[in-house]
C-alpha cells in the first residue's frame, strides 16, 4: 500500500536559542525519504526554512517568534493527503492567549487540556492537527483527532531538554501512524 511520509519539526529557534541545525538530525531526516517537511513555527530565521527544502518540499506557519515572517508565511495551514484533512499551526494562537496560557503555565503547568480545548476550533475539519510552541512532545488520538507535537529538535522540552521531532505517514486507506523520534 502506497503511503506519503512526512518529516514533522518545530521550535528550531535558529540562531536566537540554537547556533544550528543539527547535522545527525538532517541525516536523520534524508535517511526517513519523507514526501514533505511540516514547520509548526517558531522557525527565527529564511534560512532554516531554505536549508529543509534541499531535502523535499516545506509547508510552514508563523510561530511566537517569527517576526520576519509577518506577512510572508501564515499562521494556518490546511490541506489534505489521501483524503485526511490536516491543520498546521504553532499553537499559540494570537497574542491574548499567549499571554493568558503563559501565565496558566506558571500557575498550574504544562496542560495539554489547553490545547485541546482551542487547537479544533481554528480547523474544525482537521484529523490531524499539527502544532508546537510548547517543545513538548505529543502524539495521541482524542475525539478522532490526531494531535502532533514534535517537540523541539535544537531546545527540547523544557523539564527534560529531550529533543525530538516526528514522522507521521499517511496511507492510501486514510490510516494515519505518527512517531515522536529522539534526537539522541
Amino acid at each position: 500500500m502506497n503511503s506519503f511520509k512526512i518529516g514533522v519539526i518545530s521550535d528550531t529557534h535558529v540562531p536566537d536559542r540554537s547556533p544550528e541545525i543539527s547535522a545527525a538530525f538532517l541525516s536523520s531526516l534524508c535517511a526517513e525519504k519523507v514526501d514533505l517537511i511540516l514547520h509548526a513555527g517558531d522557525i527565527s530565521v529564511p534560512q532554516v526554512l531554505s536549508l529543509l527544502e534541499t531535502i523535499a518540499p516545506v509547508k510552514a506557519v508563523r510561530g511566537n517568534r517569527d517576526f520576519l515572517f509577518v506577512g510572508k508565511i501564515p499562521m494556518v495551514q490546511q490541506f489534505e493527503v489521501f483524503g485526511v484533512n490536516f491543520a498546521l499551526m504553532h499553537g499559540h494562537m494570537n497574542l491574548f492567549i499567549y499571554w493568558l496560557d503563559k501565565l496558566q503555565h506558571v500557575f498550574s503547568g504544562y496542560d495539554r487540556q489547553r490545547y485541546i480545548r482551542r487547537l479544533p476550533k481554528a480547523a474544525p475539519e482537521a484529523k490531524v492537527i499539527v502544532f508546537g510552541h510548547t517543545h513538548h512532545a505529543e502524539n495521541f488520538w482524542q475525539n478522532d483527532i490526531l494531535y502532533f507535537n514534535p517537540g523541539s529538535i535544537t531546545y527540547g522540552d523544557t523539564l527534560t531538554r529531550q529533543r525530538t521531532w516526528g514522522l507521521i505517514e499517511v496511507f492510501e486507506n486514510g490510516q494515519v501512524d505518527g512517531k515522536i523520534v529522539s534526537c539522541g
